[in-house]
């Protein structure tokens, strides 16, 4: 059996033990500071060469491979919990009111203390070195994602792998790979439409900022049928209208929000323009002000094509064919780990962990009050993202 996995395996206990504690005391973005804490105290007994504080909940444990100098690889894991009243009645659930690890965050921080325990123990056996990442507030745009590179204590990072866990009904410990185009980017849309107002009975007097608004919805929703490529996406829903006091007067505002998902560049860049224009000619037919406030959140994940081969060899070479799969669907959700590789222009790649479910429960979504996960695939989350450093620096 590969060396990492049995290491792995003998410290799954106590990595266990380590993700339940945090499980029971989550916190949220920007506010992780006894998770922090915790982070630290396990770097420092596990003996890092440095701890570095890019934020003020951001951590950074560096480890120093001892047969030479040679690349260097970044490994990202976030840590903050939802403002999600937790509904599980698991022994170790939430313990503060309306927040809970409903995302993995807490197993991607203890699978990283893991990573750093193993990494500690095997670096006679390899050059360069490895940067273990605490990420904080991945959950609240902007991210904590380019606060680190800001920082710029990941300039000298050559390659960054991230991990994210996904409850399933099967294939517990399954690491799914896919090249290319894998997490979606994510923005917000703000549209004020401005009016004027007048009595329900003489329309023809008035500019009628809901009628306006609701042009722009219809039209906003052609984006991705008549604007786009067929064989790309593009997700535009309009999911907040409000505007309107009283069933007789002719509303002069109405407010709209939106987000959009791309998982290219260009097809963002085309939804953004055609927001735009569809704005400028809804306000002309209208007679309406239309006011849009496009909040650019996070880029597209892709997957660096080169990188994904190379750890795919190396999962199959140490691990066996049957450790990883292809993902034959990219990921509907968005990342903020993708500004890792579009702000330093290095590769990267974005894993997920088939993670299953606790047993006796259904399957759940993430970020659901009933989200579990069977941590018997946290062993194999170890594997995965420890590998794959060992697997840069060997080549």
């Amino acid at each position: 059996m590969n060396k990492v996995l049995n290491e792995a395996i003998s410290i799954f206990d106590d990595v266990v033990e380590i993700r339940r504690d945090i499980h029971s005391h989550p916190e949220q973005g920007n506010k992780e500071f006894r998770t922090s804490a915790i982070i630290k105290e396990k770097l420092n007994e596990y003996g890092v060469d440095e701890i570095l504080s890019p934020t003020e909940t951001g951590v950074i444990g560096v480890i120093k491979g001892k047969k030479g100098e040679g690349k260097t690889v970044g490994l990202r894991c976030d840590m903050d919990a939802l403002p999600v009243e937790e509904e599980t009645n698991l022994p170790f659930k939430s313990q503060v009111k309306g927040e809970m690890h409903a995302c993995g965050h807490d197993m991607h921080v203890a699978m990283m203390l893991g990573n750093a325990r193993i990494l500690c123990k095997m670096r006679d056996n390899f050059t360069g070195t490895v940067k273990l990442i605490f990420e904080p507030s991945e959950e609240i745009q902007p991210g904590g994602a380019r606060k680190i590179i800001d920082s710029g204590m990941v300039d000298d990072v050559d390659a960054f792998f991230g991990l994210h866990v996904n409850p399933t009904k099967n294939d517990v410990g399954k690491i799914c790979l896919r090249k290319g185009s894998t997490a979606t980017s994510a923005d917000e849309v703000y549209i004020k439409v401005h009016g004027k107002s007048g009595h329900g009975s003489t329309p023809h007097k008035a500019n009628d900022a809901i009628l306006a608004a609701c042009q722009l919805n219809v039209l906003l929703g052609q984006i991705q049928s008549r604007n786009i490529d067929p064989l790309e996406t593009c997700i535009l829903t309009v999911n907040v209208i409000e505007g309107g006091i009283k069933s007789n007067v002719i509303a002069d505002t109405c407010n709209l929000i939106a987000t959009i998902r791309a998982y290219t560049q260009e097809t963002r860049e085309i939804a953004i323009q055609k927001i735009h224009d569809i704005c400028r000619g809804v306000e002309k037919i209208s007679g309406c002000k239309v006011e849009e406030d496009i909040r650019l959140g996070y880029d597209a994940m892709i997957n660096d094509s080169r990188l994904v081969e190379i750890i795919s060899d190396y999962y199959k070479k140490e691990l066996g064919g049957d450790f990883y799969k292809k993902m034959e669907e990219p990921f509907g959700g968005s990342e903020d780990f993708s500004f890792f590789s579009t702000k330093t222009g290095k590769p990267a790649v974005l894993m997920f962990l088939s993670a299953g479910h606790v047993k006796g429960m259904p399957v759940s979504t993430l970020h659901s009050p009933n989200c579990t996960f069977d941590e018997e695939a946290m062993k194999y989350g170890m594997a995965a993202m420890t590998n794959a450093a060992l697997a840069i620096l060997e080549k």
